[in-house]
């Protein structure tokens, strides 16, 4: 190991089930509230902190912690938390034991082989049973230490303080242990976290850097993206002139909005960066990223444009994932544009191209301008703080809008008998309803072997010697059917009637 390497402090995320909690054990290890801003108590953005922690020596350590979103929709969230993380902490609730994202989570970690730790959660609840979720791991091959494994695992309070101590030191013992090391004679790079767009500072981003060193007067380059280091923020808000490895910092002024989950890079000059991003640009030219394809009957089905605008681009993300997710026969959901920000004046000039078209803004409003021209323009425009409440309203919109079908549905089976005669297209034949009820004027199709081979209508009915409206299950009759095709004997006829859906 070459001697400009030196330890450096751990990154790590945090995951688990939406309401295991996540956010109740950063607020109790920074000692403060970020569990009441956030909408149904849900934590809705990736978001990076830094905490200072007493070892066993009483030697204060540097920990990062991601806090990565619970809830469903935020499933690419996690996997980039847990990719930009050293160290993964897994939350169970001691209450609710092991979850469907809880075994995301688990999913997710194992797949990026990040070691990690189990916090049981909750223990304080009268209701808590550390036993059973420890059995509930061990279903999902997570064998934590005292049951046959050796994982760690900490039962923790966030209400008392009970175990978590013993967390943060089990999270130092661990790094220790996976020896992190970093240069921080090289130039900085790491992983954008988040990105927003602030309407006094423009395009923002936080960013954790993995190793080296970023200074003032640099320049940081993400993908197509680049921007200057002439203001370092940490995740305070304080300024700084020079920053290194397992930070996460804030900097704004990008020319355009990074991607979440990218490497960035640092550059001495900004004719190096530019360069660096044009490039980067070329090569995402060259390789589009795969998105759904429009069905091959588009001209058949209710396509839908939707514009997405939300506060933060990684949540923009998600509920992009989520749109595409929902399924609704001869319905598809095409995203047209998904970016940060309120919703503007271009956007409703954007969806009034298409009437069919919808704005979906989520912690976002319209702008004055926007709803000035929307008085006019009647764009559906519709904003949300909870995701799942946003699917669930565009699902509806969905379903009415769905266009209608008129399809076949089999009302009665009957099978052929004998054939007797036909005069041109009109065919005598006996047979019996084995299901159903027949009626004059149904329309049927003639199936033979199996195979559909003509199709036709009952113009008469005759049951014994008397004329008939109808004949039902088990009875024989006779009939005029019209038909191109004669019936044989053997022959199925399936008795259909024309239904809207």
């Amino acid at each position: 190991m070459p001697t400009s390497q030196i330890q450096r402090p751990p990154v790590v995320a945090i995951m688990g089930h939406v309401d295991h909690g996540k956010s109740s054990l950063l607020d109790y290890i920074r000692k403060s509230n970020i569990v009441a801003g956030e909408a149904g108590g849900i934590t809705q953005h990736i978001s990076a902190y830094e905490v200072s922690v007493p070892d066993s020596e009483g030697v204060q350590k540097r920990i990062t912690f991601i806090d990565t979103p619970g809830h469903a929709a935020f499933s690419h969230m996690r996997e980039r938390g847990a990719t930009i993380a050293d160290i993964a902490i897994l939350i169970v609730s001691a209450e609710e034991g092991v979850k469907a994202q809880t075994k995301e989570a688990i999913k997710t970690i194992t797949g990026s082989k990040v070691p990690f730790i189990v916090a049981i959660t909750k223990i304080d609840r009268p209701n808590s049973n550390v036993m059973k979720v420890k059995t509930e791991l061990m279903e999902q091959e997570v064998f934590v230490e005292g049951m046959g494994g050796s994982i760690s695992c900490v039962a923790i309070s966030s209400k008392s303080g009970e175990g978590i101590p013993e967390l943060l030191e089990t999270i130092l013992l661990l790094a220790e242990l996976e020896d992190f090391k970093g240069n921080p004679n090289i130039p900085a790079e790491g992983f954008i976290v988040e990105a927003n767009m602030d309407d006094k500072r423009g395009i923002s981003a936080t960013m954790i850097i993995k190793d080296g060193t970023l200074k003032q007067g640099n320049f940081v380059v993400v993908d197509d993206a680049w921007t200057t280091t002439r203001i370092i923020e940490d995740f305070m808000g304080k300024t700084l002139s020079e920053v290194s490895f397992s930070t996460p910092i804030r900097l704004t002024g990008f020319s355009k909005l990074p991607n979440i989950g990218s490497l960035f890079t640092t550059c001495e000059s900004k004719k190096e960066a530019e360069e660096q991003a044009l490039q980067n640009a070329r090569i995402i030219a060259e390789n589009p990223i795969n998105v759904r394809p429009i069905p091959e009957n588009a001209e058949d089905i209710c396509i839908i444009p939707i514009i997405i605008k939300s506060d933060v681009y990684g949540t923009a993300e998600a509920i992009e994932g989520e749109i595409l997710k929902i399924e609704i026969p001869d319905v598809y959901f095409k995203i047209i544009k998904k970016g940060v920000g309120a919703i503007s004046e271009s956007d409703i000039q954007l969806a009034a191209s298409d009437k069919k078209a919808i704005i979906i803004g989520f912690h976002v409003d319209m702008d004055a301008r926007a709803r000035d021209i929307n008085e006019t323009e009647k764009v559906t425009v519709e904003t949300f703080t909870i995701i799942y409440k946003l699917t669930e309203w565009l699902h509806q919109i969905g379903l009415d809008r769905k266009p209608e079908r008129e399809v076949d549905q089999l009302v009665a089976q009957v099978k052929i008998l004998k054939y007797f005669s036909s005069q041109k297209n009109t065919h005598v034949a006996g047979g019996r309803v084995v299901m159903g009820t027949i009626h004059k004027n149904n329309l049927v199709k003639i199936v033979r072997a199996g195979e559909i081979v003509g199709s036709g209508k009952i113009l008469e009915l005759q049951q014994g010697k008397s004329p008939t409206d109808k004949v039902e299950v088990d009875n024989e009759f006779g009939m005029q059917l019209e038909s191109p095709i004669a019936p044989e004997s053997g022959d199925m006829l399936e008795v259909i009637i024309k239904v809207i859906q």
